[in-house]
């Protein structure tokens, strides 16, 4: 069984072509989607996971700590953990990979911002250890500071697409290999974001920079079929 939540202007014409070649059982109005909760308003549609998000922080103890401005700490660079900062982590019986999955799936749905985090840690998956708790931790403090956060696209927004690349060359300490990062908005709202390290090493900033762009043209030519 599939689900999927149509958009657009032409919801019934869509329905209808679909149902003349499956069988599909209409439920109404989106609510609710794999945790993900949609607002309708007079002059908007949003998108957020404030409950899913609420979970995440219950679950790792931090509902009641201070949030902190940005997710990951300015300037610290983390790195391979070492076997005690291994041996220290696995006493907290704790799945980072599940843990991380689960901010993951908040980066790539409704909070973009996190995304470079995730991306940062999710390097350190096979072997955590301490420090790598530690930043994700911090990543949750910063979620706890606008847990009610989301995605807002106006009732009849211009439809014009701006999209921005970047790359920061060298900036993985452990590879040395440059990351990607773009973004694009329909209007003034966000409709894709990606960010990655590079599959290999750039010669000089130019190249890297060609790379970030070459991504980001590829997934805009994908978005625009």
């Amino acid at each position: 069984m599939d689900n999927i939540a149509i958009f657009g202007k032409h919801v019934h014409y869509f329905k209808d072509e679909v149902m003349k070649e499956f069988e599909i059982k209409d439920v109404g109005p989106a609510d609710l989607m794999l945790g993900i909760k949609v607002t309708y308003c007079t002059d908007y549609i949003s998108f957020d996971q404030q409950n899913f998000t609420k979970s995440l922080l219950d679950l790792h103890g931090i509902i009641n700590c201070n949030s902190v401005a940005t997710p990951l700490v300015s300037n610290e660079h983390l790195s391979l953990a070492s076997i005690s900062e291994i041996s220290d982590f696995g006493k907290l019986k704790v799945n980072f990979c599940s843990a991380v999955g689960s901010m993951n799936y908040l980066s790539t749905a409704t909070r973009p911002k996190l995304l470079f985090a995730v991306s940062t840690l999710s390097q350190y998956l096979e072997n955590p250890g301490m420090p790598h708790w530690k930043a994700f931790l911090h990543v949750l403090k910063n979620l706890k500071g606008a847990r009610d956060l989301g995605l807002i696209y106006p009732r009849g927004m211009n439809v014009g697409i701006l999209a921005y690349s970047d790359a920061d060359w060298g900036n993985c300490h452990v590879s040395q290999w440059s990351v990607t990062g773009f973004l694009a908005t329909v209007g003034a709202s966000l409709v894709l974001w990606r960010t990655r390290k590079q599959p290999a090493a750039s010669l000089s900033t130019t190249e890297e920079e060609y790379k970030s762009l070459c991504d980001l043209t590829s997934e805009l030519l994908w978005f625009g079929q």
